[in-house]
């Protein structure tokens, strides 16, 4: 179900009417209107400002530099992603090589804050009686909150690591939170472990809206986040507990997943089929071009017209404008390799290739996230998937190989593979290095361009052997981390910069 369209109309009048106060130090806009205008007063309002919080997600993530693949997955480096064979030219090329600094627009975290803002508010104000409304509807606004407060603050913890840790809407230029420090980065992770604890206690409020948060939602957050405590923060083993607390509740099975690995995403093998919100997406941000929201990445894969054969156009190359990113050449032949040896299907789905160009040549693109080709130039009006039960079946995988419980990892990771190769039991080597090698591969090969595959590495300590760069630099401080741009230092001279980066 989309959110109204009556919502969103709602929405633009508060913030067309009400720009009030602008939170300059921390980058962002004063997203939070409702309650400097004092319009607090009924439920219509509370549960306006709620879907509000995911706008604001949606525009964080809908950004050119700022996006999961950016901040997600760019940074694997040039084993995975490199420049466009045709034109030879490339975004992100800073971000590919690791050499960011503080003017790189991807460095910007105002996006994240204003979700963080709007969701203090409707933590602040959602819990007043004063405001008629059902104890259902105020439940589900702030389990809502909650989530989101978490989700964003788990993307900014990984990214700065140490942050400000806001937990007002910022209503005054006289308030601690207008000019904030950066708090320590285990305060951060503590505030995120609560708030998913907080939303759970609420998860039979949220609904099943997957464009919102739901209780599946809220479970895969708080089992990514505890396998991250666990591998990447030194938690310890109460973190795996947790782990295995969430994933037992999602409950691990083929049923979660998709029969077809295409269903999962719009118009890939059929450029007249759309499949929003398959059964195996769990938490989604949603474009329409209806609705007048189309954004994303997939442009940065596209080619212009005059390049490609016009019976090839839009079937099945996107139409767009210069292509600017394509596989780098290992993971190309990796993914190759995976299609022609092993008979993986998801390739023909990740990977766009043939003699589609004007002059007979061969392209290569990347076929995630394709939106409307059917009347020329790509509308990006493709859903923007940021969870979906795939992972949680890699999820349970990893638990158990951290667990040593190597036997019940190659049971999840078969749950995988039987999908993609059409073999039970294609892994059967239960030593731990073959479990760790068999984990490594299927994160790849099952998640190219969704921002996932980055985070999975450094859990697993594997950075290291796919980005030279990072090898090098390994024993740098916070090379892992973002620099702070710069924007956001010079309206706040009380932020300092990521040690080790400038």
């Amino acid at each position: 179900m989309k959110i109204e369209h009556t919502i969103y109309k709602w929405l633009l009048s508060v913030v067309v009417g009400c720009s009030a106060i602008s939170c300059d130090v921390l980058d962002i806009m004063q997203d939070n209107q409702l309650s400097v205008s004092n319009m607090w007063k009924t439920s219509v309002q509370v549960e306006g400002s709620t879907y509000g919080i995911y706008s604001e997600l949606r525009a964080n993530f809908v950004q050119s530099q700022i996006n999961v693949l950016y901040w997600g997955e760019l940074r694997v480096g040039e084993y995975m992603w490199g420049p466009s064979r045709l034109f030879h030219v490339w975004v992100g090329r800073e971000v590919i090589q690791n050499t960011m600094t503080a003017n790189v627009a991807s460095c910007g975290w105002s996006g994240l804050y204003s979700v963080i803002d709007q969701s203090n508010a409707v933590l602040k104000y959602a819990p007043s009686e004063s405001i008629p409304m059902t104890a259902e509807k105020r439940n589900w606004a702030m389990g809502q909150a909650y989530f989101a407060r978490a989700y964003a603050y788990f993307w900014a913890a990984r990214l700065w690591g140490d942050v400000p840790l806001n937990l007002r809407p910022i209503e005054s230029v006289s308030q601690p939170e207008t000019y904030p420090v950066r708090a320590p980065k285990a305060d951060v992770y503590a505030q995120i472990g609560r708030d998913i604890e907080s939303a759970l206690s609420l998860a039979d409020y949220l609904g099943t809206d997957k464009y919102l948060a739901t209780k599946t939602a809220v479970l895969m957050l708080k089992a990514e986040y505890s396998l991250w405590m666990y591998a990447n923060q030194g938690g310890g083993d109460s973190y795996l507990d947790s782990a295995e607390s969430a994933l037992n509740a999602i409950g691990i099975s083929s049923s979660l997943l998709c029969d077809d690995y295409g269903d999962i995403f719009d118009r890939m093998a059929d450029n007249a089929k759309q499949s929003k919100n398959s059964k195996e997406v769990v938490f989604a941000l949603y474009n329409d071009q209806t609705e007048s929201k189309t954004g994303g990445y997939s442009w940065y894969f596209a080619f212009p017209e005059a390049y490609v054969a016009k019976n090839y156009q839009g079937n099945p190359v996107p139409i767009y404008e210069t292509q600017w990113l394509d596989y780098g050449e290992e993971f190309l032949a990796k993914l190759r390799d995976s299609r022609d040896n092993k008979g993986d299907t998801r390739v023909k789905y990740n990977l766009g290739e043939g003699n589609y160009g004007t002059d007979g040549g061969q392209l290569t693109f990347c076929k995630k996230f394709l939106g409307d080709m059917s009347s020329g130039k790509m509308v990006l009006d493709a859903d923007l998937i940021y969870y979906r039960a795939a992972l949680a079946v890699m999820m349970d995988a990893e638990l158990k190989y951290y667990q040593k419980d190597y036997a019940g990892a190659l049971k999840s990771l078969n749950i995988i593979a039987q999908r993609a190769y059409g073999k039970a039991d294609y892994y059967t080597d239960a030593s731990q290095q073959a479990v760790l090698d068999a984990l490594v591969n299927e994160y790849f090969l099952e998640f190219p361009a969704e921002g996932v595959i980055w985070w999975a590495l450094i859990r697993l300590d594997k950075i290291w052997d796919y980005n030279p760069y990072l090898n090098e630099h390994k024993n740098d401080t916070n090379i892992l981390l973002w620099p702070i741009s710069k924007s956001a230092r010079d309206k706040n001279s009380a932020l300092t910069q990521t040690e080790g980066w400038y």
